[in-house]
């Protein structure tokens, strides 16, 4: 692929800020990838008017993660998705936007929303005493 796919983290308050600084402690600068965050007052059509403007000026098939399935965010989401070429996932955690950004240099489109749900998925467990044993 040519240039990185893009990365819009799309959520309540300031989580998608601090989600991209602490993937950056660990990959270092992230390129192409964009926090938009739903503030107290801000209206769902102020909201989608932002990210429509950001999404003006990208190519198609940017990743969209959102914080909660059925929320404003999710919703002004799926609201563009019927007019932008996006593929949205909900549930973002820091193991989706590192995966995210290793993967985009492979993977676009619907295959690449498909790989980092699987990974948001696995990133979740319950810890076990059998595994905290390996910790010193």
């Amino acid at each position: 692929m040519d240039e990185k796919s893009w990365i819009l983290i799309v959520t309540h308050g300031n989580l998608g800020e601090a989600f991209i600084e602490s993937a950056e402690m660990i990959m270092g600068t992230l390129a192409n990838v964009q926090a938009f965050s739903l503030l107290p007052g801000m209206s769902p059509e102020e909201f989608i008017e932002m990210i429509k403007v950001k999404l003006d000026t990208l190519p198609k098939g940017v990743l969209v993660l959102t914080d909660l399935f059925g929320g404003t965010p999710f919703n002004a989401a799926i609201a563009l998705s019927g007019v932008y070429d996006i593929n949205v996932v909900s549930g973002v955690n820091i193991s989706m936007i590192i995966e995210g950004d290793l993967l985009r240099n492979e993977l676009a489109g619907r295959e690449l929303a498909e790989a980092v749900q699987q990974v948001g998925m696995k990133a979740c467990c319950v810890a076990d005493l059998p595994q905290a044993k390996n910790i010193k």
